[in-house]
Order: structure tokens, then sequence, then C-alpha cells
């Protein structure tokens, strides 16, 4: 898991570095609740702004690290963010980390759309790579 986290991190740092952001990153007030950290996550990427999503994720992995249903979530949306950009090998990594979890004893409680969505995306993604594997040959 930690792996996970750190690889995360380092994206969220490199994505930021690179000027892509639209703009400053917003600081995070501390005392925030798992689901306001979702909240503004998720209000970030109506208002198109990935990067900001971003943050608010990281955030909750490292605010609540314990928390494996969290951390499911919070890396599945960070993994579909991912997707879409075109991450494909950053996004794959994640979801089969996210699929991990289903495995373990205390993967038997996590919720089933998290599983079902993150198969869902490595199909996707599976295709897109046999796509480009026929355009490459």
């Amino acid at each position: 898991m930690r792996r996970t986290a750190f690889l995360v991190g380092v994206l969220v740092i490199t994505i930021l570095s690179t000027g892509a952001c639209k703009s400053t990153p917003p600081e995070i007030p501390e005392g925030l609740s798992r689901e306001e950290l979702f909240q503004r996550a998720q209000e970030a990427v109506d208002r198109g702004d990935e990067q900001t999503a971003l943050l608010y994720y990281q955030t909750v992995l490292e605010r609540y690290p314990d928390d494996l249903e969290g951390r499911a979530a919070a890396e599945y949306e960070i993994a579909h963010i991912y997707y879409k950009q075109g991450l494909y090998g950053e996004a794959k990594e994640l979801f089969l980390t996210i699929l991990s979890y289903y495995d373990t004893q205390e993967g038997t409680s996590l919720p089933l759309w998290i599983k079902v969505l993150s198969e869902k995306h490595l199909s996707w993604i599976q295709e897109k790579e046999a796509e480009q594997e026929a355009q490459g040959s």
C-alpha cells in the first residue's frame, strides 16, 4: 500500500510541477473528514480541474491511511482520472492494486462497485493495449 501511495504522490507532484495545473493548488484545510475531501475532489472534477481533484484524493490517502474503503475509493478515482488522461500504465497499476484488496480478509467488506468498475477499466485498458500492439506490428 505504501508503494501505491508513493506512486500516486510522485505522479501528483510531477503533474503539478510541470505546469499542467490551471492555477495554484489549493491549501487543503486540516480537519476535513474523508467525505468532505471526496466532495471537494468531485467538485474539482465537475469544474474540469482534475489536478486539484488528484490533490484531494491524495490527501485522503495521506490522512486516512488505515481506512481501506477510503483508500480503495480514492485510488479508484485517481486511476479513473489517469485513465481519462491517457495514462494507462499508471491507471492499470492502481486498478490492479485495488483488485488485490478484494483478495484479503479485510477486503471482503469493500463495496462491490469499486471492484466492478476497476475490472471494467482494466478490460478497456487491455483493449487499448491490444490496439496499440496491432498498430505497431
